[in-house]
């Protein structure tokens, strides 16, 4: 009965692969108007632990190497337990809320792990990811232009009203969502090998990139279209001619047209935000009473200071005393950035903010929402003893009466939730997949230096290695790579990947085609596994 129901579910990989890539843009627009209408998205979010589950339970069921499900789910339900058992000796707060921060923590390493496994026992499993691919760009593509169609826009920056963004409630996750669907994406295309329909992919899809109007999206459309330039001239067809020209003429629209992309107005308007709140901080450290030259000081930098002091020494509690007068009223009063650090305040007090910030009067790391839930959330890493900073600290340690300062970067966010140990586990699942494509390079390059004769040393070893990265870097793996490597990226810089199930799906397909591409299909070639027919 259980082998039935296997090999049944084996037949139909495929077809649940694709169901799992397509139906995340309708799960995002699902959550968007429960957003809208119902003033919470609790039910789409069941919904996608539910999918998670059952993605797990699929790949245990299918899986023919059970024994890796159960070291990896041995290890992070042991972390999990000391995480929480640490959390009750300090005090939790809420078990619930840091259980399911938990949950999209690892999003990642489940979703790659079962879709390993559908590409080993299913068959067309590549083909329906990257159909899938496709399909969801469409379906962003629509779901973005309705509302503008039926004069209901939504902005990516809705106060600013700067952005074409579409029924999808979190800017930043949309924007990597989009990033990462438009390489694969140009790679469907390119299989279709039918140019009209590269050239309609890739002008959809980097207009949507334009359009969005965050800098990830805007300066990502030069890493794809460079990075397809790049692969383009190392696959050399006499067809390639007519994609990298459409290519190079998009990419010259871009920069002919970047002072009135939207990314450029927001900017425009990030600057006279801050040369107002600059003009404020300056009215302040006037009113403050400190003499004029501890103004300069503070106004100058550090740097400066440290060569004043040397000619005009004052004692440090006095110097010190001095900055926190003068700067007092810019952390606290109502007019400059008292309403941006109430919470601050409140939990840890006005000097320990300002040590925290350095003293500093920049209006652009004042301002910026991304460097304040990082200095709070260093902040409270301070308060922790040593074993808690091993194992990490609770999400609701993040969240004050007021305001929610989880992290948006990933990395920094899972560094704290998970401490020393859990981050170095996490940074060692992504270290694997760092081996494997070197792994596979160095084959390449073997197996084309063993069938290059020899010659000049220097002139052979060019020769070498441009034979190796040709059969290495395909367009296949170059998309591939590139969106791997655009996920990780915008884990960092833009935040909302790995902690988002409706982003880490496309980051997990990468890694997961990475690992068929540099794994499943060499051994499949050298005949180490059945080989297996895809119709691709």
């Amino acid at each position: 009965m259980m082998k039935s129901l296997t090999g049944f579910l084996e037949r139909r990989l495929s077809a649940l692969v694709l169901g799992l890539m397509v139906i995340q843009p309708a799960l995002d627009v699902f959550s968007y108007f429960l957003e809208q209408q119902v003033g919470s998205n609790t039910i789409s979010t069941l919904l996608r632990f539910f999918l998670l589950a059952a993605v797990a339970l699929l790949g245990f069921a299918v899986s023919k190497k059970k024994k890796w499900y159960f070291v990896f789910y041995g290890v992070a339900f042991l972390f999990w337990m000391v995480h929480m058992l640490n959390c009750f000796r300090i005090g939790y707060t809420s078990l619930y809320t840091d259980a399911a921060n938990y949950l999209r923590i690892i999003n990642f390493p489940i979703f790659t792990l079962s879709l390993i496994t559908f590409f080993q026992q299913g068959r067309d499993v590549r083909k329906s990811i990257y159909l899938g691919f496709a399909i969801d760009l469409g379906e962003v593509l629509l779901f973005t232009a309705l509302p503008w169609a039926l004069g209901m826009p939504v902005y990516t920056y809705r106060d600013l009203y700067v952005g074409v963004l579409g029924w999808f409630s979190t800017p930043s996750a949309q924007s990597a969502v989009v990033t990462l669907l438009v390489p694969m994406g140009l790679l469907w295309a390119l299989r279709t090998e039918k140019y009209p329909v590269f050239a309609v992919t890739a002008v959809l899809g980097f207009g949507l990139m334009f359009l969005t109007g965050t800098k990830f999206t805007f300066y990502s459309i030069f890493i794809v279209a460079g990075a397809y330039l790049f692969l383009f001239v190392l696959q050399w067809k006499k067809r390639y001619i007519a994609y990298g020209a459409t290519l190079l003429v998009l990419l010259a629209a871009v920069v002919l047209f970047r002072d009135q992309s939207p990314m450029a107005v927001r900017e425009h308007m990030t600057a006279y935000s801050q040369g107002e709140y600059t003009r404020l901080v300056e009215e302040s450290l006037k009113n403050s009473g400190v003499d004029e030259s501890e103004i300069e000081d503070l106004q100058e930098g550090e740097e400066e200071l440290e060569e004043e002091q040397e000619e005009d020494y004052l004692p440090p509690e006095v110097h010190l005393e001095n900055k926190r007068r003068a700067l007092l009223g810019v952390y606290t009063d109502r007019e400059v950035y008292g309403p941006f650090f109430a919470s601050f305040h409140e939990r840890f007090g006005a000097y320990r903010v300002m040590d925290a910030y350095g003293y500093t009067v920049d209006t652009s790391v004042l301002s910026d929402t991304r460097v304040r839930k990082s200095m709070f959330a260093d902040l409270v890493w301070e308060e922790k003893d040593f074993f808690t900073k091993l194992f990490g600290f609770e999400y609701a340690d993040m969240i004050t009466p007021e305001e929610i300062y989880d992290l948006e970067n990933d990395f920094p966010a899972i560094f704290f939730f998970c401490g020393y140990v859990g981050f170095a586990l996490y940074l060692l699942f992504f270290a694997y997949f760092g081996f494997i494509l070197l792994r596979a390079f160095w084959w390449k390059l073997k197996d084309a230096a063993g069938e290059r004769p020899k010659g000049r040393p220097v002139l052979w070893h060019l020769q070498v290695f441009w034979d190796g990265l040709r059969r290495y870097l395909t367009l296949e793996m170059g998309a591939v790579g590139m969106t791997f490597l655009l996920a990780a990226i915008a884990a960092q810089i833009s935040g909302n990947v790995l902690r988002r199930p409706n982003v880490t799906v496309y980051f997990a397909a990468a890694a997961a085609c990475i690992y068929f591409l540099t794994v499943e299909q060499p051994k499949r070639q050298r005949g180490e596994l059945p080989s297996q027919t895809e119709r691709f």
